[in-house]
Protein backbone atom coordinates (compact mmCIF):
# COMPACT_ATOMS: atom_id res chain seq x y z
CA UNK A 1 0.00 0.00 0.00
CA UNK A 2 1.16 3.53 -0.78
CA UNK A 3 0.30 6.59 1.28
CA UNK A 4 1.56 10.17 1.32
CA UNK A 5 2.50 11.96 4.52
CA UNK A 6 -0.15 14.56 3.69
CA UNK A 7 -2.82 11.84 3.61
CA UNK A 8 -1.56 10.33 6.85
CA UNK A 9 -1.55 13.75 8.51
CA UNK A 10 -5.08 14.49 7.30
CA UNK A 11 -6.35 11.16 8.65
CA UNK A 12 -4.70 11.85 12.00
CA UNK A 13 -6.30 15.31 12.09
CA UNK A 14 -9.77 14.01 11.20
CA UNK A 15 -10.62 10.68 9.52
CA UNK A 16 -13.78 12.15 8.00
CA UNK A 17 -11.77 14.90 6.30
CA UNK A 18 -9.48 12.20 4.90
CA UNK A 19 -12.50 10.35 3.54
CA UNK A 20 -13.84 13.44 1.77
CA UNK A 21 -10.41 14.31 0.38
CA UNK A 22 -8.82 10.97 -0.54
CA UNK A 23 -11.67 8.46 -0.83
CA UNK A 24 -14.64 10.46 -2.10
CA UNK A 25 -12.34 13.06 -3.72
CA UNK A 26 -14.78 15.90 -3.11
CA UNK A 27 -13.52 19.02 -4.96
CA UNK A 28 -12.57 21.99 -2.83
CA UNK A 29 -11.16 25.46 -3.24
CA UNK A 30 -7.59 26.25 -2.31
CA UNK A 31 -7.48 28.32 0.88
CA UNK A 32 -5.54 31.54 1.28
CA UNK A 33 -3.28 29.80 3.81
CA UNK A 34 -2.47 26.99 1.37
CA UNK A 35 -1.87 29.49 -1.41
CA UNK A 36 0.46 31.58 0.73
CA UNK A 37 2.34 28.54 2.02
CA UNK A 38 2.89 27.29 -1.53
CA UNK A 39 4.19 30.72 -2.57
CA UNK A 40 6.75 30.65 0.26
CA UNK A 41 7.81 27.05 -0.37
CA UNK A 42 8.17 27.56 -4.13
CA UNK A 43 10.33 30.63 -3.53
CA UNK A 44 12.62 28.90 -1.05
CA UNK A 45 12.88 25.89 -3.36
CA UNK A 46 14.23 28.10 -6.13
CA UNK A 47 16.51 29.92 -3.70
CA UNK A 48 17.92 26.64 -2.38
CA UNK A 49 18.49 25.31 -5.88
CA UNK A 50 20.31 28.54 -6.70
CA UNK A 51 22.54 27.89 -3.68
CA UNK A 52 23.28 24.37 -4.90
CA UNK A 53 23.99 25.62 -8.40
CA UNK A 54 26.87 27.71 -7.07
CA UNK A 55 28.26 25.24 -4.52
CA UNK A 56 31.62 23.69 -5.23
CA UNK A 57 30.40 20.66 -3.26
CA UNK A 58 27.47 20.07 -5.61
CA UNK A 59 28.47 17.44 -8.21
CA UNK A 60 28.84 18.88 -11.72
CA UNK A 61 26.10 16.63 -13.14
CA UNK A 62 23.69 17.96 -10.48
CA UNK A 63 24.68 21.55 -11.27
CA UNK A 64 23.99 20.95 -14.97
CA UNK A 65 20.66 19.32 -14.12
CA UNK A 66 19.60 22.28 -11.97
CA UNK A 67 20.72 24.73 -14.64
CA UNK A 68 18.74 22.88 -17.33
CA UNK A 69 15.63 22.70 -15.13
CA UNK A 70 15.63 26.46 -14.60
CA UNK A 71 16.73 27.59 -18.06
CA UNK A 72 13.13 28.38 -18.97
CA UNK A 73 12.36 29.95 -15.57
CA UNK A 74 15.05 32.61 -16.08
CA UNK A 75 16.61 31.65 -12.74
CA UNK A 76 20.06 30.70 -14.01
CA UNK A 77 22.97 31.85 -11.86
CA UNK A 78 21.61 34.93 -10.13
CA UNK A 79 23.50 36.48 -7.22
CA UNK A 80 22.54 35.22 -3.74
CA UNK A 81 21.29 38.62 -2.61
CA UNK A 82 18.13 39.86 -0.89
CA UNK A 83 16.87 41.50 -4.08
CA UNK A 84 17.14 38.14 -5.87
CA UNK A 85 15.10 36.46 -3.13
CA UNK A 86 12.42 39.17 -3.22
CA UNK A 87 12.21 38.95 -7.01
CA UNK A 88 11.82 35.18 -6.78
CA UNK A 89 8.97 35.59 -4.29
CA UNK A 90 7.11 37.97 -6.59
CA UNK A 91 7.60 35.51 -9.46
CA UNK A 92 6.38 32.59 -7.34
CA UNK A 93 3.45 34.35 -5.67
CA UNK A 94 0.15 32.53 -6.21
CA UNK A 95 -2.85 34.84 -6.41
CA UNK A 96 -5.50 32.14 -5.91
CA UNK A 97 -7.49 31.62 -2.72
CA UNK A 98 -7.83 35.20 -1.52
CA UNK A 99 -11.24 36.73 -0.89
CA UNK A 100 -10.27 40.17 -2.17
CA UNK A 101 -7.55 42.13 -3.91
CA UNK A 102 -6.74 43.80 -0.60
CA UNK A 103 -6.21 40.41 1.08
CA UNK A 104 -3.95 39.34 -1.77
CA UNK A 105 -1.92 42.56 -1.57
CA UNK A 106 -1.52 42.12 2.19
CA UNK A 107 -0.27 38.57 1.64
CA UNK A 108 2.21 39.79 -0.95
CA UNK A 109 3.58 42.41 1.46
CA UNK A 110 3.70 39.90 4.30
CA UNK A 111 5.58 37.43 2.13
CA UNK A 112 8.18 40.04 1.22
CA UNK A 113 8.76 40.71 4.92
CA UNK A 114 9.11 36.98 5.57
CA UNK A 115 11.72 36.75 2.83
CA UNK A 116 13.66 39.57 4.47
CA UNK A 117 13.69 37.80 7.85
CA UNK A 118 14.61 34.50 6.18
CA UNK A 119 17.54 36.20 4.45
CA UNK A 120 18.82 37.53 7.80
CA UNK A 121 18.65 33.98 9.22
CA UNK A 122 20.26 32.48 6.11
CA UNK A 123 23.24 34.87 6.15
CA UNK A 124 24.27 34.01 9.69
CA UNK A 125 26.47 31.05 8.69
CA UNK A 126 28.07 29.21 5.81
CA UNK A 127 25.77 26.51 4.48
CA UNK A 128 26.18 23.31 2.49
CA UNK A 129 22.85 22.30 0.96
CA UNK A 130 22.53 18.70 -0.18
CA UNK A 131 18.90 18.65 -1.30
CA UNK A 132 15.93 20.98 -1.72
CA UNK A 133 12.26 19.97 -2.04
CA UNK A 134 13.20 16.39 -2.86
CA UNK A 135 10.77 13.53 -2.55
CA UNK A 136 11.30 10.40 -0.50
CA UNK A 137 9.72 6.98 -0.06
CA UNK A 138 9.86 5.36 3.36
CA UNK A 139 9.27 1.60 3.61
CA UNK A 140 7.43 0.53 6.76
CA UNK A 141 7.47 -3.23 7.29
CA UNK A 142 4.22 -4.89 8.38
CA UNK A 143 3.41 -8.39 9.64
CA UNK A 144 1.58 -10.62 7.16
CA UNK A 145 1.30 -7.81 4.62
CA UNK A 146 3.35 -6.01 2.03
CA UNK A 147 5.39 -3.06 3.27
CA UNK A 148 3.65 0.29 3.55
CA UNK A 149 5.33 2.86 1.29
CA UNK A 150 5.02 6.32 2.80
CA UNK A 151 5.95 9.19 0.49
CA UNK A 152 6.78 12.76 1.36
CA UNK A 153 9.05 15.66 0.59
CA UNK A 154 11.90 17.38 2.44
CA UNK A 155 11.94 21.18 2.34
CA UNK A 156 15.69 21.48 2.87
CA UNK A 157 18.61 19.37 4.07
CA UNK A 158 22.02 20.80 4.91
CA UNK A 159 25.21 18.97 5.82
CA UNK A 160 26.92 19.87 9.09
CA UNK A 161 30.07 18.57 10.76
CA UNK A 162 27.90 16.11 12.72
CA UNK A 163 25.67 14.85 9.92
CA UNK A 164 22.42 15.87 8.23
CA UNK A 165 20.35 18.86 9.27
CA UNK A 166 16.74 18.48 8.13
CA UNK A 167 14.75 21.74 7.94
CA UNK A 168 11.02 22.23 7.45
CA UNK A 169 9.53 25.66 6.78
CA UNK A 170 6.41 26.88 8.58
CA UNK A 171 4.40 30.10 8.18
CA UNK A 172 2.21 29.40 11.23
CA UNK A 173 2.76 30.58 14.80
CA UNK A 174 5.72 28.91 16.58
CA UNK A 175 4.86 25.81 18.58
CA UNK A 176 6.19 24.63 21.91
CA UNK A 177 9.45 22.73 22.18
CA UNK A 178 7.49 19.79 23.59
CA UNK A 179 5.34 19.73 20.46
CA UNK A 180 8.41 19.78 18.21
CA UNK A 181 10.05 16.99 20.22
CA UNK A 182 7.04 14.74 19.54
CA UNK A 183 6.30 15.90 15.98
CA UNK A 184 5.47 12.90 13.76
CA UNK A 185 6.48 14.65 10.54
CA UNK A 186 10.02 15.23 11.82
CA UNK A 187 10.23 11.60 12.95
CA UNK A 188 9.24 10.49 9.45
CA UNK A 189 11.92 12.75 7.97
CA UNK A 190 14.52 11.16 10.25
CA UNK A 191 13.41 7.63 9.35
CA UNK A 192 13.41 8.38 5.63
CA UNK A 193 16.78 10.15 5.68
CA UNK A 194 18.45 7.32 7.59
CA UNK A 195 16.98 4.82 5.14
CA UNK A 196 18.07 6.82 2.09
CA UNK A 197 21.47 8.22 3.10
CA UNK A 198 22.55 5.94 5.95
CA UNK A 199 24.16 8.92 7.67
CA UNK A 200 23.72 10.30 11.19
CA UNK A 201 21.03 12.94 11.68
CA UNK A 202 22.55 15.94 13.44
CA UNK A 203 19.22 17.64 14.12
CA UNK A 204 15.71 18.27 12.82
CA UNK A 205 14.34 21.80 12.77
CA UNK A 206 11.06 23.58 12.22
CA UNK A 207 11.75 27.05 10.85
CA UNK A 208 8.87 29.39 11.72
CA UNK A 209 8.93 32.44 9.45
CA UNK A 210 7.33 35.65 10.69
CA UNK A 211 7.59 39.37 10.08
CA UNK A 212 9.41 39.76 13.42
CA UNK A 213 12.05 37.17 12.60
CA UNK A 214 12.75 33.46 12.25
CA UNK A 215 12.12 31.10 15.16
CA UNK A 216 14.21 27.96 14.82
CA UNK A 217 13.07 25.05 16.99
CA UNK A 218 15.35 22.02 16.78
CA UNK A 219 15.11 18.49 18.08
CA UNK A 220 16.63 15.03 17.71
CA UNK A 221 15.30 11.48 17.64
CA UNK A 222 16.65 8.36 19.34
CA UNK A 223 15.96 4.76 18.33
CA UNK A 224 13.09 4.37 20.80
CA UNK A 225 11.36 7.52 19.55
CA UNK A 226 11.68 6.36 15.96
CA UNK A 227 10.19 2.98 16.88
CA UNK A 228 7.25 4.78 18.48
CA UNK A 229 6.78 6.80 15.29
CA UNK A 230 6.68 3.60 13.22
CA UNK A 231 4.05 2.20 15.60
CA UNK A 232 1.96 5.37 15.16
CA UNK A 233 2.22 5.14 11.38
CA UNK A 234 1.08 1.51 11.44
CA UNK A 235 -1.83 2.38 13.74
CA UNK A 236 -3.04 5.22 11.51
CA UNK A 237 -2.67 3.12 8.39
CA UNK A 238 -4.63 0.35 10.10
CA UNK A 239 -7.51 2.75 10.64
CA UNK A 240 -7.46 3.72 6.97
CA UNK A 241 -7.42 0.10 5.82
CA UNK A 242 -10.29 -0.68 8.22
CA UNK A 243 -12.24 2.22 6.66
CA UNK A 244 -12.68 3.88 10.05
CA UNK A 245 -13.60 7.40 8.98
CA UNK A 246 -15.26 8.53 12.19
CA UNK A 247 -15.18 12.31 12.47
CA UNK A 248 -13.31 13.94 15.36
CA UNK A 249 -14.97 17.37 15.37
CA UNK A 250 -13.94 20.38 17.42
CA UNK A 251 -14.88 24.00 16.83
CA UNK A 252 -11.30 24.89 15.93
CA UNK A 253 -10.89 22.00 13.47
CA UNK A 254 -14.25 22.48 11.81
CA UNK A 255 -13.88 26.24 11.44
CA UNK A 256 -11.03 25.74 8.96
CA UNK A 257 -12.16 22.49 7.34
CA UNK A 258 -12.80 22.80 3.58
CA UNK A 259 -15.69 20.30 3.91
CA UNK A 260 -17.49 21.94 6.84
CA UNK A 261 -20.51 22.86 4.71
CA UNK A 262 -21.25 19.24 3.75
CA UNK A 263 -20.13 17.39 6.89
CA UNK A 264 -23.04 16.37 9.17
CA UNK A 265 -20.64 15.84 12.09
CA UNK A 266 -19.24 19.38 12.10
CA UNK A 267 -19.01 21.22 15.40
CA UNK A 268 -21.08 24.40 15.58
Amino acid sequence: MSLSYSQLSTYRHCPKQYEYMSIKKVPRRISSGESFGSSIHNTLRRWGELEMLGQATTPLKNQLKLFAEHEQESVKQRPLELNTLLTMFRECFIAEGYESRAAMDNALMRGEKLMQTFFVWWKKEERTVITIESGFKLNIERENAAALVLSGRYDRIERTEKGLWIIDYKTSEPRSQESVDSDLQLSIYALAAEQEWNQPIDRLSLLFLSEEGVTELSTTRNASELQNAVATIRLLNGGIEAKDFTATPTREKCAYCPYREICPARAT
